[in-house]
């Protein structure tokens, strides 16, 4: 879905969350599922382009992943609200405003096949050694990121350490201050 110059896009998601996307924002919704008697929710959203804001409700149970994708980051969350802005050369910034979220780098591995037949058991080996502590690579990466804090993904796909943000500067843009009229209108 592409919004136009001048438009913008709500959705109330069916576990009470809201997600918007400002003008010329390119996104997919890639699952929005929501099972009210488990309270199970299974929502991805992928981001080529653009801005979007999600305010979304804290469900009981915690289960279920409620999560934002883009080429070089993958914000995952409960009870939060945050925006994140991908620009044209891929880099991210995402801004947590109340609660927190875990940012990391995307998988490399998207859907992961059952076996095709079951296998006979056969013998496994014993215990061996394992590699002890490593530089993390570009690959491995995972933030959280607390209220009032940003982080930055470069368009190589590196994270900044997150820190805090100007509130005051960033209630500047009007695309922040028409998230906050609507979210001010949401019941908790």
């Amino acid at each position: 879905v592409s919004t136009d110059k001048q438009s913008r896009i709500e959705l109330k998601l069916p576990d009470e969350s809201f997600i918007r996307f400002d003008e010329e924002t390119t996104f997919e919704l890639a699952s929005i599922n929501f099972d009210k008697k488990t309270k199970n929710r299974d929502i991805n959203v992928n981001m080529a382009l653009g801005k979007t804001w999600a305010n979304v409700s804290k469900i009981l149970g915690r289960k279920g992943r409620f999560a934002v994708a883009t080429k070089t980051a993958v914000a995952g969350v409960r009870g939060t609200v945050y925006r994140i802005n991908v620009n044209k050369d891929n880099s991210v910034v995402v801004k947590v405003y109340w609660g927190e979220i875990d940012v990391s780098a995307p998988s490399k591995v998207s859907h992961v096949e059952p076996p095709k037949k079951v296998m006979k058991p056969s013998t496994v080996a014993g215990p061996h050694p394992v590699p002890g502590p490593h530089p993390v690579s570009m690959e491995e990466w995972t933030y959280i990121v607390r209220a009032l804090q940003q982080i930055v993904i470069r368009p190589d796909g590196t994270a900044l350490k997150p820190e805090g943000f100007d509130l005051a500067k960033d209630d500047l843009i009007e695309w922040v201050r028409w998230n906050k009229r609507l979210d001010a209108g949401i019941r908790k």
